[in-house]
């Protein structure tokens, strides 16, 4: 058997542990809460400040590599949304203006616990998925602040029907076609459809953001001159034709066909709007995402 004492004294260090612990957290909350409070006061008054330990982020460009998910302080002013290391030295780690913002939605409807918006924003070095996640109540404050924040087009992007649509990046060539019908293909590039544009990017490059609304006579081919090999996606969009060779073609026919019809649509009206769309969202959203070609063929 362990001895009184022993025991005793075990204690005694475990308690003197977790003080010391309970302490050092206690001081850097103040000395984040200090900071911040010297952030704010330096800038615009703010639409939204959120400092909460649960708060969660992961950012990463489309065509590029993914970022986990990591603490984080907001600060949203009529002018800039920024995202800083919850630390006491408060690095910054992103900022953007509202020309900047492209969309914003949740991928899922409300739960009673922790919720996710997602946000694309296009800076250099190219097209920005932000993802967040909060508890409920703060994540309608955040909705209410973003569409203050935001150019009136994206609000009502954000209350069109639901779900959203997403797919890629995926790889596609550039193909064009000669008086004998033959096509001939480019340099692969990415494709990447979110609920506004088709971008077109080259590893993280952003080359062209194609508004959905301008998207027409969208289509779906077969080769006939090269039997067996990959389809094309051919539609035509602000005065030009695009065309391009990739797997799946079909699939990104229809979601973009889906995705453009869905641009010209008025948003969502309820019959009666007695509670606070962003408290008790009953017609929420769900991100509709297309499978690459080979996670489609093994649901086949």
């Amino acid at each position: 058997m362990i001895p009184a004492e022993q025991c005793i004294f075990s204690l005694v260090i475990l308690f003197a542990f977790g003080l010391a612990v309970t302490g050092w957290f206690d001081r850097r909350r103040r000395a984040i809460a200090a900071r911040l409070e010297q952030i704010v006061a330096a800038g615009e008054p703010p639409l939204l400040v959120i400092n909460q330990a649960d708060l969660r982020h992961e950012r990463a460009y489309i065509g590029g590599v993914s970022g986990s998910a990591r603490a984080g302080v907001l600060v949203l002013t009529p002018q800039r949304l920024t995202l800083y290391e919850r630390t006491p030295e408060m690095r910054e780690i992103l900022s953007f203006a509202p020309e900047q913002l492209r969309w914003f939605g949740r991928p899922h409807k409300y739960t009673s616990g922790y919720n996710d918006i997602w946000l694309h924003v296009e800076q250099p070095p190219g097209w920005l998925l932000l993802k967040i996640r909060l508890y409920r109540t703060t994540m309608a404050g955040l909705v209410r602040a973003l569409k203050a924040f935001a150019a009136p087009e994206l609000v009502t992007a954000y209350r069109r029907r639901r779900p959203y649509i997403h797919a890629g990046p995926l790889k596609a060539a550039p193909a064009a076609q000669d008086i004998y019908g033959a096509w001939s293909l480019a340099q692969p590039v990415s494709l990447y459809l979110m609920p506004r544009f088709l971008v077109i990017l080259d590893g993280e490059t952003v080359l062209r953001a194609i508004p959905l609304e301008a998207v027409q006579q969208i289509g779906a081919l077969r080769r006939l001159d090269v039997p067996g090999t990959q389809g094309l996606v051919r539609f035509r969009a602000e005065d030009e034709t695009f065309a391009f060779a990739l797997d799946g073609h079909e699939a990104l026919a229809a979601a973009l066909a889906e995705a453009a019809k869905r641009t010209l649509e008025a948003p969502v009206e309820r019959k009666q709007k007695t509670r606070d769309d962003d408290e008790y969202p009953e017609y929420e959203d769900l991100i509709e995402a297309l499978p690459l070609p080979e996670q489609a063929a093994k649901r086949r």
